[in-house]
């Protein structure tokens, strides 16, 4: 059976809170890809970050660096995002596509240079960026904890080698310049694989094509992808990485905003590798309500998860429901 996820968005009133501008270095020579590097400070000693690929769409194609900076991850950053990776951004030239190959090139490089964590390496695209991440991700799962494509689509060929990894595909449903359909068909041969791990899938029923940059500016994408670690010997993590709760709310800019949210649904379902079906807890969220949400007991709850009726949830936990 699969599951499709359908998630609907709050308006935040908060505004955006800037830090320290983010220092970025530019690498013109260095990779096929000329790309601008984003470098975590305050990191502890001996520590090695995880990296962040951000694949970005057609209008940010051409020869201007500045342009990777104009939304997305390095956005975010900009705008007070927190995120604790090495964030590589690269640029295609006007009229190509992302190719695996020199992005593999590009990675290398990267994980050559820096102490990066190198079983926790994640790749984020949007629009073009989207059908990059899941070539990539068709092309080299083994080296990719985690993916995000959105409103992108991809060669179903690709797709049992998709499914090896864990995927999160993302389309709105009023996108006129990349149908949402194209995502749904990666999703359903992605599924027909028996993937390994998690393959979601999420519709925005009001979104078009540009509001899902939104994405960027919440914790939400960011805890998903760092939930996740290559393992020693297979492609899929045994023990997860504790999610990590970003300080802070960074609103989202007015111009990626073409129309008004509504309300954010706060649970979030998922299809994984075994059919199982969990809730990935959120803020306000209790037993009880993940219970009536899914239209199941707390006491089932507590015993699929172990947990006591008293337990505290944490943002960011995986509930199973059934």
């Amino acid at each position: 059976m699969k599951y499709i996820v359908i998630l609907l968005f709050f308006t935040s009133t908060s505004q955006f809170i800037f830090g320290q501008n983010p220092k970025f270095k530019e690498y013109k020579n260095q990779s096929e890809y000329p790309f601008v590097l984003y470098q975590p400070e305050g990191l502890a000693n001996n520590e090695k970050p995880p990296v962040i690929l951000f694949l970005h769409g057609r209008s940010l194609s051409g020869t201007d660096l500045n342009k990777v900076k104009r939304y997305g991850v390095l956005d975010a950053l900009q705008r007070g995002q927190k995120i604790p990776a090495i964030v590589i951004a690269p640029q295609v030239r006007k009229s190509e596509s992302w190719n695996p190959e020199k992005l593999l090139k590009l990675l290398d490089y990267v994980q050559a240079n820096y102490e990066t964590d190198t079983s926790r390496v994640y790749v984020v695209g949007m629009s073009l960026g989207g059908y990059g991440t899941l070539h990539l991700a068709g092309k080299y799962p083994k080296r990719i904890a985690a993916a995000v494509a959105m409103c992108g689509g991809g060669n179903t060929k690709d797709a049992c080698n998709v499914g090896q990894t864990n995927i999160w595909i993302q389309h709105g449903k009023l996108d006129r310049a990349v149908p949402y359909t194209q995502s749904l068909e990666m999703y359903d041969a992605i599924s027909s694989c028996n993937p390994q791990g998690e393959c979601i899938l999420t519709l925005y029923p009001k979104y078009g094509h540009g509001e899902l940059a939104r994405e960027f500016y919440k914790d939400t994408l960011y805890n998903w992808l760092f939930q996740f670690k290559l393992g020693d010997d297979k492609n899929l993590l045994e023990e997860k990485v504790p999610v990590l709760e970003v300080a802070g709310v960074v609103n989202y800019p007015d111009s990626l905003i073409r129309e008004k949210p509504v309300a954010e649904l706060t649970t979030v379902t998922t299809r994984t590798n075994n059919n199982s079906v969990t809730h990935v807890v959120r803020s306000g969220d209790t037993l009880s309500s993940i219970a009536r949400k899914n239209k199941t007991s707390v006491a089932k709850l507590c015993k699929l998860n172990g947990l006591k009726e008293t337990s505290v949830l944490q943002i960011g936990q995986k509930i199973k429901v059934r």
